[in-house]
């Protein structure tokens, strides 16, 4: 079986990329009006899924700012410091994150909720921003080979 030798992050700021999105989606059966679909499995977009999505938000979107991506790098900076990983990559956007993350032996969800908990008491504390940050999910990737992290660490330096 394959090492891994890294990881590919993707979280996205809060209620931008809802269930039903037109891009796609990763929406498990949630609602009994729209019926079941299957789970870990990306969707092709749906318009009634998305307006349900949308219904639910308790906040507007969260896009950050030239500061909030700052203050994002910065504490992900920390966390890398304070870590058994390291960051290959990172890119801030307004929208979004990529983190190209070494191995850990830690649980990588876990690595990943607690690098979106830091950063979003750290935005919270030195901007005014008070809503959500993140999105509840993330995606996230195993990569085993040199090849795939070599053009993943490509594909992240040009979004810089």
């Amino acid at each position: 079986m394959a090492q891994t030798i890294g990881y590919h992050i993707v979280i996205s700021g809060y209620g931008l990329w809802l269930h039903g999105d037109e891009r796609g989606h990763w929406s498990e059966a949630w609602d009994a009006e729209v019926g079941y679909i299957e789970p870990h499995t990306l969707h092709v977009g749906d318009a009634t899924r998305r307006r349900m999505a949308q219904e639910r938000q308790k906040h507007l979107p969260t896009k950050l700012t030239v500061t909030m991506q700052t203050v994002a790098a910065a504490t992900f900076q920390r966390c890398e410091a304070e870590s058994d990983w390291s960051f290959a990559a990172m890119a801030i956007e307004a929208t979004h994150a990529h983190l190209l993350m070494t191995r850990t032996d830690r649980d990588i969800d876990n690595v990943v909720q607690w690098l979106k908990d830091q950063t979003t008491k750290a935005i919270h504390r030195q901007t005014p921003h008070q809503r959500p940050v993140w999105c509840k999910s993330r995606w996230r990737s195993f990569i085993f080979d040199e090849h795939v992290w070599r053009n993943t660490e490509r594909y992240i330096e040009r979004h810089n």
